[in-house]
């Protein structure tokens, strides 16, 4: 194992700790609490436990690709705003800064495919601890870590759990799906 490696272990391993200890105090069971709303009992528990053997790399992967489809939507609005202004023989420059701008813009489904993204790595890492398995071996726990630091991490896990608490307050229609 090299140095960076043998790095990158220990802080996963230092998250680790700190996450089993979040969800440990009440943390799992809000996670637990909160998917019953999103998803029938029957359905959480045949994912938790498919997943508890396996581990979250298919929870990870699509929470995945759920971000970069986002970034891949933002990408076409922009490229579309600036198509719209070149059919308009606006100059290149007015179509890349306005590609740009829109690529940078939040859009509505935003908030939502975040929270989806993020409710799949959350349910990832409660998989993992439910099954006993390494948190620093967690694809969820990992990715999260990769985008956010260890810094930002204790910050972000109890935020998640509270935003998966208030989300069908935060997002009108959520409960109902629409």
């Amino acid at each position: 194992m090299s140095r960076t490696e043998a790095l990158q272990r220990r802080r996963a391993e230092e998250v680790a700790a700190f996450c089993a200890d979040v969800l440990k105090d009440g943390g799992a069971a809000a996670i637990a609490d909160r998917a019953a709303t999103y998803a029938s009992d029957e359905t959480w528990t045949a994912l938790v436990k498919k997943h508890r053997r396996r581990g979250c790399h298919g929870l990870a992967e699509l929470a995945r690709a759920i971000l970069n489809g986002k970034e891949q939507l933002h990408a076409a609005v922009g490229w579309a705003a600036a198509g719209l202004l070149g059919l308009m023989r606006r100059p290149r420059i007015e179509q890349i800064f306005a590609q740009e701008l829109v690529r940078r813009i939040p859009l509505p489904a935003d908030a939502k495919l975040i929270a989806a993204a993020r409710g799949l790595q959350i349910a990832g890492i409660y998989v993992c601890l439910v099954g006993n398995r390494d948190l620093a071996d967690c694809a969820c726990l990992r990715d999260v870590l990769k985008v956010e630091g260890k810094a930002r991490i204790k910050r972000l896990i109890e935020g998640a759990i509270e935003d998966w608490r208030e989300l069908p307050r935060l997002v009108p229609g959520f409960e109902t799906g629409g």
